[in-house]
């Protein structure tokens, strides 16, 4: 049962993939199990990470999260719905809610199209009006100027391209924006910026931001709660400052200690 409040709520999930296995009987599907009991909730307006290394099940709890992965079983619910038992359809209104920036910005953006079709995408999808008003506000809100409204995806930055990736994501004013290791692609020079500006948007617009990464540092700059998550399991979670002087798992000390 969801707590109100809580943006995003996973109860009891286990998740992971179907694979098709010959046997004596002919072909067989066995599960993959990736998650085993993931049970985790995003409240209104807060700043939580969900930290592990690569094959902790990280990209799979978001395809669950985003609606793209039914578990086998548990459920998730999204603004007070859940998401599984909806039509596809249905799922995609209450999903609204959500505005997701991929990891890599320079092959999640179409290079055939410019800037400023990229930005009105999501608003054409749910049929919002008003496009002009709304992509010059995301521009302003992500610091780049009207200039790359023409310009292709080629012709700009790593800095920028991450920056355009969130202004596609805020567009439409979800409740909450989920980040796939949001800085792993860029340059050092330029990670501090993005983690600046996302900690800005936070504050003007009072969204909910679920960072997911196997960094550590940047959990710390973009999180005040964090979840661990090791082989597909919560190992440890609690508020940024504790886990960070004070972990209580093993896996925990380890990440803390190569930090």
């Amino acid at each position: 049962m969801t707590t109100q409040g809580d943006i995003i709520r996973l109860e009891n999930i286990t998740a992971g993939y179907l694979v098709v296995k010959r046997g004596l009987k002919g072909l067989l599907k066995e599960r993959r199990i990736v998650l085993k009991n993931i049970s985790l909730a995003v409240r209104d307006g807060e700043r939580l990470a969900i930290i592990g290394e690569s094959g902790s099940g990280k990209t799979t709890l978001l395809k669950v999260i985003l609606g793209l992965l039914k578990p086998f079983e548990g459920k998730v619910f999204v603004a007070g719905k859940d998401i599984y038992a909806l039509k596809w359809g249905q799922r995609i209104l209450v999903l609204r809610q959500v505005g997701y920036v991929p990891q890599d910005p320079y092959r999640a953006l179409n290079p055939s199209i410019r800037v400023k079709s990229i930005l009105e995408e999501p608003l054409e999808a749910l049929g919002i009006g008003d496009r002009d008003a709304r992509v010059r506000e995301a521009l302003r809100l992500v610091q780049l100027s009207s200039e790359v409204l023409q310009m292709y995806p080629s012709e700009l930055s790593g800095g920028m391209r991450q920056r355009v990736l969130i202004a596609r994501a805020i567009i439409h004013d979800p409740e909450i924006l989920i980040l796939d290791e949001p800085t792993s692609a860029l340059d050092v020079s330029i990670q501090a910026q993005v983690v600046n500006l996302i900690n800005d948007i936070h504050r003007k617009l009072g969204l909910a931001v679920l960072t997911v990464t196997h960094d550590l540092g940047v959990a710390q700059y973009l999180a005040d709660r964090a979840v661990v998550l090791y082989r597909g399991e919560i190992v440890e979670e609690g508020d940024m400052d504790s886990l960070i002087k004070h972990p209580r798992s093993d896996y925990t000390r380890i990440l803390v200690s190569s930090h």
